[in-house]
């Protein structure tokens, strides 16, 4: 094995241990996110 794979065998294995608790978390019984806070209020619709 050259060295090239030897590196990208490592970055693979990088980006999916990294990935694998955000995949993990799409389950029906997570909690949801939490809501955005409004940030920018429209002023012209305003009544």
């Amino acid at each position: 094995m050259s060295a090239g794979w030897i590196v990208f065998v490592i970055c693979i294995v990088f980006v999916v241990g990294a990935a694998l608790p955000l995949i993990g978390k799409r389950g029906a019984g997570s909690t949801p996110p939490i809501p955005r806070k409004e940030t920018l209020r429209d002023w012209r619709n305003e009544k």
